[in-house]
């Protein structure tokens, strides 16, 4: 476990799914990391709670329990304890007694977590618990790639964040080394890549989603978790006037670039990716529109699917897309660049290489273009 400004984050996972999974929550667990406020809302937490479930509360519980649903709770009880905010548990019948005794440990580590007071108490219902899947044996990587991985990690100067990061980094190497080495690795180390100039990458990229005419003279890049609700609003509410009076009208060219906040954005950003350039920005789209639909789903992983079905996504296509390392690096080097680029939270927006932030409605962003803009 690795703390930063109180939160714990932890760095050895037992998700369930291949070694790729494990990737992908690496790579959102970084962006996380680098943001603060991302994916608190109660969808996306839902979703975490249950990703994270065995991380969270530890796998002793993890076996019995299982979270359902994020509510608000009513009445004097409400009322005294502020929030009101109830985590429904599902339990397995013969450990409901021991995990009603356990309850305000569980509420204290879903919220040391967080990082703030998600909930306030538990609501258990019984419930059949499905066993996890046996994780997989992992092989050791040999000396050569544990010295590599020890040489990129070095200069990490927190030692517990070093020796996570130098474990996992083990890990992943076994199933497909080139995630590492050619970027993952790149990213644990903060310090060095602060030493390369971030300019290169306020100018569109050569692995860059562009939307709109290649010589619009204005370029706003914006930074986005699928998992993040203010993003959603982003792409609802400023997305159809910036397409409208900007993008189509040959002002600006938009460039969309991928942040994940978690491992099922990562998961996201990948599939989008698995849609081809030519569908890329109406798969952003769609994935943004039903963003409650598939972030809220028992899971979240086989939705995702049904809403991208119509952009020629097949489980087929789609295991084919999860297990190629171009298109998660392409997710890896978007991250990158953000970190280089300070991203501290989603969405991000750059606008003619100036940050500004989340800036509002399309009114605050037609407001910069007219003083900025070209």
């Amino acid at each position: 476990m690795v703390r930063q400004r109180g939160v714990a984050y932890h760095t050895e996972w037992s998700l369930k799914g291949s070694m790729r999974e494990n990737g992908f929550r690496a790579i959102g667990g970084l962006a996380q990391r680098l943001t603060s406020g991302m994916a608190k809302g109660r969808d996306a937490s839902v979703v975490r709670l249950k990703a994270e479930w065995s991380a969270i509360v530890g796998p002793e519980l993890a076996r019995v329990t299982r979270p359902d649903a994020l509510l608000s709770a009513r009445g004097a009880r409400s009322a005294r304890s502020g929030s009101g905010k109830v985590l429904r548990l599902k339990v397995s019948g013969a450990a409901a007694l021991e995990v009603q005794h356990r309850s305000s440990q569980v509420v204290e580590r879903v919220n040391a977590y967080f990082g703030h007071r998600l909930i306030d108490e538990l609501r258990l219902v019984q419930g059949a618990i499905a066993a996890p899947p046996a994780k997989p044996k992992v092989k050791r990587p040999d000396a050569a790639v544990e010295r590599e991985i020890a040489n990129k990690v070095a200069d990490v100067k927190d030692p517990e964040l070093r020796a996570a990061l130098a474990r996992l980094g083990a890990r992943i190497s076994t199933g497909r080394r080139s995630l590492l080495i050619g970027g993952l690795g790149a990213l644990f180390l903060g310090d060095n890549l602060q030493a390369q100039s971030a300019a290169k990458f306020l100018d569109p990229l050569p692995d860059d989603h562009v939307l709109g005419k290649p010589d619009a003279p204005n370029v706003l890049i914006d930074y986005a978790s699928f998992t993040c609700p203010h993003c959603a609003n982003f792409n609802a509410a400023v997305m159809p006037v910036l397409r409208r009076e900007w993008i189509e009208t040959g002002k600006m060219r938009l460039i969309h670039r991928h942040f994940p906040s978690d491992g099922v954005a990562t998961r996201a950003s990948v599939l989008a990716e698995c849609s081809g350039p030519d569908k890329f920005f109406d798969a952003v789209d769609t994935l943004f529109r039903t963003q409650v639909q598939w972030m809220t789903a028992p899971d979240p992983a086989t939705e995702l699917l049904t809403v991208l079905a119509d952009f020629g996504v097949t489980p087929e296509g789609a295991a084919a897309c999860i297990a190629n390392d171009r298109l998660l690096d392409k997710v890896i080097n978007d991250v990158q660049s953000g970190q280089m680029l300070g991203v501290r939270f989603t969405p991000t927006v750059f606008i003619n290489e100036q940050n500004y932030g989340n800036p509002g409605g399309a009114d605050a962003i037609a407001a910069i273009l007219r003083q900025v803009g070209r």
